[in-house]
């Protein structure tokens, strides 16, 4: 999936979700809200605690990898321009006639192709919980808005929502009766 499809996937997720968060009642609204700020909280407020629990360890272990790999990614990014500087200034002393041995500018072109190989990883490493991250959120709202809460009693109405999901995409799908 290329970055473009990727951004109007999330992006048509969002509209959806916020649709959907709009027509619903305002107790669910509340449990939408807490849901967009840590998922796991909406599903606790409306009594789902096992849900809860899946969806907060879901994300604290996205956001730990996230961070995590963020700063290994930036810490190889760095070693990566300290090594094409030194890299470039070899070929500064080459013109102005300076001796430089050909086995300092190897070591360091390979130090330099090694540290560029190690960002690409970890820039692999941080864009996977990126992604774990969207779905955890999406998910995590969509379960919030389609579950009923745990009262132990019967809901006024059904939620009237449904969820299609196809080969190219979703639906999400509000029934509004009056």
């Amino acid at each position: 999936m290329t970055r473009g499809k990727t951004m109007r996937a999330t992006a048509a997720l969002v509209a959806g979700l916020l649709a959907a968060s709009a027509a619903t009642p305002a107790g669910a609204a509340n449990s939408v809200l807490l849901s967009i700020l840590l998922p796991g909280l909406g599903q606790a407020e409306e009594g789902h605690y096992g849900k809860a629990a899946v969806f907060a360890s879901a994300a604290f272990i996205s956001w730990t990898g996230l961070f995590a790999t963020q700063v290994n990614y930036s810490r190889s990014v760095e070693k990566y321009e300290d090594e094409k500087r030194v890299y470039l200034h070899y070929q500064d002393e080459l013109d102005n006639g300076s001796v430089v041995l050909a086995s300092d500018i190897d070591a360091t072109y390979n130090a330099m192709s090694e540290a560029y190989s190690k960002a690409e990883d970890e820039e692999t490493w941080r864009n996977v919980f990126i992604g774990a991250l969207v779905v955890t959120y999406g998910l995590n709202l969509v379960d919030v808005l389609l579950a009923e809460p745990e009262s132990g009693e019967q809901a006024m109405e059904p939620s009237g929502m449904s969820l299609e999901v196809k080969r190219d995409g979703f639906r999400l799908v509000r029934t509004i009766r009056f």
